[in-house]
């Protein structure tokens, strides 16, 4: 469990420190913003797109197999900012660097289900695992600071990065078994592929769109329409008719409200986490350490979330207890967007409430016993497609307000002032996809008590076929 939760933590200690160290990136590589968002966005895109191919990876040849093909990829791609600022080669990096994320976050969950035999054991690590992965993010960028400031190189850090994945590519196969084949699968494996195409699609078009568009609405249609694609697909593959999907569909609601609603709230994680340090550095007037102590009330958040929301839910249903939380988030978001939400101490109540209601992404053993069908693989997939479509929305608007000014042709006061406008747009956006979550838990997840709802051994043959996990999976 130490080795699988530092894997992810690595995976976004990768993601926080690039985007710490964009600044030293920017005026070594003398890329322009427009560039530097690339970078991001590639990344994002490829994270998004590849956690059902993983997760059939996995199965076909071996979990550990997988694992450790993405912490080797992991480790080459972080050699490549150290060594060469050429901004082809860091695009190429960043790319490689989404699939190992994927694939390593993939990996981690999946050898949680071959290495913990089925019962408490195994429900309290993956309780254990998401809670790591929820409040990675916000967690890691304090360190990642102290760790610029000490060693005053760019270069070291990402050799730091390296090294670490390098060791942990050498501690798994004393730490962890292989995990056993799962018969038939490397069939799924082509179908899983054919998959990639369209979850990269969505996550490009997201970066595209909100390139484009900051209208919550719109943006709103297309974080709902992408929270349903992996689930969808893994339908289409079933090889049934129209009428037989529409029942299923019908049937197996539930678990399509679990995804959607775990898609969305990791959409909103990310890009406030995105936005805020970003907002608070230009426009607050903090330093990167300093925004490490701010995000750090949002750890706090996510923990009150993962202790006090299963109760909430024993005693409510997981539907009203999922909707309550997610408009806690969305109170945090309207607080972000008043006028003078860009300094320390204006932040930190906000922040906690968004974060509290985010912590219903460390709630998957939640999930699973709901009755709702959502098994932990299928609600991991969704969560990784959900952060990779929320930092393409957030990355696009943030590059609209850059391209619609620029501090040398005006005061630096207008520009900050459009800038800030456009941080809001992002806290609004935020507003929506926190109620649109509300709403789906509302709908679609069990209204009844969880004391009173028993596991269905059956669940995972009514999940979504190639998100919701396998034989092999926490939900057999």
């Amino acid at each position: 469990m130490v080795l699988l939760a530092v894997s992810q933590v690595l995976v976004v200690f990768d993601t926080t420190v690039f985007t710490v160290g964009l600044p030293w990136i920017e005026v070594r590589s003398r890329l322009s913003f427009e560039g530097l968002t690339w970078l991001l966005s590639v990344y994002s895109v490829c994270f998004a797109a590849l956690p059902v191919l993983a997760v059939a990876l996995g199965e076909a040849f071996g979990q550990r197999r997988v694992l450790m093909g993405g912490l080797a990829l992991s480790s080459l791609a972080a050699v490549a900012p150290a060594v060469t600022s050429d901004a082809q080669v860091l695009l190429t990096s960043r790319a490689v660097q989404g699939v190992a994320a994927a694939v390593i976050t993939a990996g981690a969950l999946a050898l949680i289900d071959s290495t913990h035999p089925q019962g408490p054991g195994r429900d309290r690590a993956l309780s254990v695992h998401f809670a790591v992965v929820a409040c990675a993010p916000p967690a890691v960028l304090l360190p990642c600071t102290m760790l610029l400031d000490a060693s005053m190189r760019g270069e070291t850090v990402f050799w730091v990065q390296a090294v670490a994945g390098a060791v942990l590519l050498l501690l798994t196969p004393v730490a962890l078994t292989e995990s056993a084949p799962v018969p038939g699968a490397r069939v799924r494996v082509g179908r899983a592929a054919l998959g990639v195409v369209p979850l990269g699609f969505l996550a490009w078009f997201a970066d595209w769109f909100g390139d484009r568009s900051v209208s919550p609405t719109t943006v709103m249609v297309v974080a709902v329409a992408g929270a349903l694609v992996p689930s969808s697909l893994g339908l289409l593959g079933r090889g049934e008719g129209v009428p037989a999907l529409l029942a299923r569909l019908y049937r197996q609601r539930a678990a399509f409200g679990a995804y959607t609603v775990v898609a969305l709230l990791a959409s909103c994680l990310a890009g406030v986490l995105f936005v805020l340090t970003l907002a608070l550095q230009m426009l607050g007037g903090l330093s990167p350490m300093q925004v490490g102590w701010v995000l750090l009330s949002a750890v706090a958040g996510v923990v009150l979330g993962w202790l006090v929301l299963p109760a909430l839910a024993a005693r409510m249903g997981l539907g009203a207890a999922v909707a309550g939380a997610c408009g806690v988030a969305a109170v945090g978001f309207v607080l972000l967007s008043r006028e003078s939400a860009f300094h320390f101490a204006d932040v930190l109540l906000p922040l906690l409430l968004v974060a509290f209601g985010c912590g219903v992404l460390a709630l998957p053993v939640g999930f699973a016993r709901s009755g709702s069908g959502a098994l932990p693989q299928g609600l991991n997939s969704s969560r990784q497609l959900g952060a990779g479509l929320g930092v393409s929305l957030f990355v696009g608007i943030v590059t609209v307000v850059q391209k619609q000014t620029s501090p040398a042709r005006g005061s630096l006061q207008a520009y900050n002032a459009v800038v800030a406008d456009g941080v809001r747009d992002c806290f609004e956006l935020g507003v929506a996809l926190s109620l649109t979550a509300a709403a789906v838990a509302l709908l679609t997840l069990p209204r009844q008590s969880l004391r009173a709802a028993a596991p269905e051994p059956a669940a995972s043959d009514g999940a979504p076929a190639g998100t919701a996990g396998s034989p092999g999976s926490s939900g057999r």
